[in-house]
């Protein structure tokens, strides 16, 4: 089978939505597919058995214009190749589906695919427009059960759960201690603004005797280094991207996993630190809730104290940590059971 896989911002291979896309494709050609992947940025994106076009255009302002620029150069690439497709498999682009139908067209395909990696906000585009546009869909990917419920409001199409998988070394079990005299904060993120890391900064201000450890890369990373460094805050440490193997290591040196997003899917970084053991503290965005259950501390959005509060208890009793650790195991292990369902 021939799939037409199509995102129009993908960030260096280092995000949760990047990473899956990546490791989606790759298990497609082992299974004897035919990948192709046309993407707007980035410099590396899965196995070389996987054909990729770039077009370098996400720098060009207004941001439309990139958008408009990419349709437009992958409808001439589609129509001077003349290849068809069986598939055509957009990633978390609303713009793609406005040109659905002459994409298929050009390629053949008889089925477009579409996944949807983030909760819909209220101040995005309305939803007769949204209705309109899924119209198009033969099928959906949702990465939660509360994005697929907002997306049932919008459409009668198919809606299938899949949250993102994570990597096979995250499957290694390892001993966990909390009872270390230093305890350490982990967060895992695309440095972007939808992931509300001024928060993080502004949690280590008052948590002094906890060391918090920003593992990740993205447009937002100077900021972050010049309030690290000119509000003197000693306890925040930016390493940047780390790989799985580097990243798994911190995980088991770590003592809670921390996300403060506004937006979210269902994020890999919170499957990956479940797998590992790490009592969760999160805002309520995206699909958290529906993996976390009630074991773990959800927080309100934005709510400084609140984290606070939430780290505060949690660290007073070492029993509760390693009692939130062993039923994150566990129940990762049961989600990765059911990784999918439609509703």
């Amino acid at each position: 089978m021939k799939i037409l896989r199509l995102y129009t911002r993908l960030p260096p291979l280092k995000g949760g939505m990047e990473n899956h896309i990546a490791q989606l494709s790759k298990e497609q050609t082992k299974l004897g597919h035919d990948v192709t992947i046309y993407f707007n940025k980035g410099t590396k994106v899965t196995s070389k058995d996987v054909q990729i076009t770039k077009f370098p255009l996400y720098k060009l302002k207004p941001q439309f214009l990139g958008i408009a620029s990419f349709h437009f150069l992958t409808f001439l690439r589609l129509i001077a190749n003349q290849e068809k497709f069986d598939i055509v498999h957009i990633h978390g682009d609303w713009s793609s589906l406005i040109f659905a139908k002459l994409i298929k067209k050009i390629v053949g395909s008889k089925k477009l695919i579409m996944s949807i990696h983030d909760e819909l906000s209220e101040n995005f585009l309305p939803k007769k427009a949204l209705s309109v546009l899924l119209k198009k869909v033969d099928v959906i990917f949702a990465t939660g059960h509360g994005l697929a419920s907002q997306l049932k409001k919008l459409t009668s199409k198919k809606v299938i759960v899949q949250p993102s998988g994570i990597r096979n070394i995250f499957f290694e079990q390892q001993p966990r201690s909390f009872n270390k005299k230093s305890l350490q904060v982990i967060i895992v993120a695309n440095l972007v603004k939808k992931k509300n890391l001024d928060l993080v900064i502004d949690i280590a201000k008052d948590l002094k005797l906890l060391n918090f450890i920003l593992v990740g890369d993205g447009p937002e990373k100077k900021h972050l280094l010049n309030r690290v460094k000119y509000e003197d805050i000693t306890n925040v440490e930016i390493i940047g991207y780390k790989n799985s193997t580097e990243l798994r290591l911190l995980y088991y040196e770590s003592d809670i996993f921390m996300l403060t997003s506004i937006k979210e899917g269902t994020p890999t970084a919170m499957l990956e630190a479940m797998a590992c053991g790490l009592p969760i503290v999160t805002s309520g965005a995206g699909g958290v809730e529906s993996i976390l259950g009630s074991h773990n501390y959800i927080t309100t959005k934005n709510d400084k104290k609140h984290f606070i509060d939430c780290i505060t208890e949690l660290l007073k009793e070492t029993n509760l940590m390693q009692d939130i650790s062993n039923y994150n195991i566990s129940s990762f292990f049961r989600i990765n059971n059911r990784m999918s369902c439609s509703i």
